[in-house]
């Protein structure tokens, strides 16, 4: 019966592993050894200062998919980290399982260019929404991949900085970085 079993064994078809996984790599990083998931969509969660099976479980609890090791990292991800996040706006994210407020406010945080900084009210202001300052700021404090979606770049209407994921010494040498 096994012997039978196995020969109805096929290969998948191609690409269903990686519709049904996410592949993780650990890349040099402005900050850091960043940890980075990848889907067939593109760059879905980023983390440093984690190691790779608190990675691998936190991102298996919000996303649902195990994670294998990725043979590479994610195209063009390395030339981004390289060049002060420049380029990083091309990469492709995936942000399945946001809400659209998130999207909206992740889609307009990316738009920021390098080296310049925005208020939360102005992100607000740009997705329609100018009293949710607040929301704006628990949206970017969520953001699944900081650096590829820059939300260092966001600052208070004062111009001064607040939270931010990886802490506030890596958003001002994120900052320094961009400007010089």
């Amino acid at each position: 019966m096994t012997r039978q079993l196995a020969g109805l064994g096929v290969e998948p078809p191609t690409g269903l592993m990686d519709r049904v996984v996410a592949r993780w790599s650990q890349v040099p990083g402005p900050i850091g050894e960043l940890l980075v998931a990848s889907t067939e969509d593109g760059i879905a969660y980023l983390r440093t200062g984690v190691d790779p099976d608190e990675f691998r479980t936190d991102f298996r609890k919000r996303f649902a998919r195990p994670l294998l090791e990725a043979p590479q990292p994610p195209a063009g991800l390395m030339r981004a980290l390289r060049a002060d996040l420049r380029g990083a706006d091309e990469l492709p994210v995936d942000l399945r399982g946001l809400t659209e407020f998130a999207r909206d406010v992740l889609t307009v945080t990316r738009a920021i260019p390098v080296g310049e900084t925005r208020p939360y009210a102005w992100v607000a202001s740009e997705i329609g929404r100018p009293k949710a300052v607040r929301a704006v700021g628990t949206a970017l404090g969520r953001n699944p991949v900081p650096l590829v979606i820059p939300c260092h770049r966001v600052i208070r209407s004062d111009g001064t900085s607040s939270g931010y994921i990886f802490g506030p010494a890596a958003r001002e040498r994120l900052l320094r970085a961009e400007t010089r």
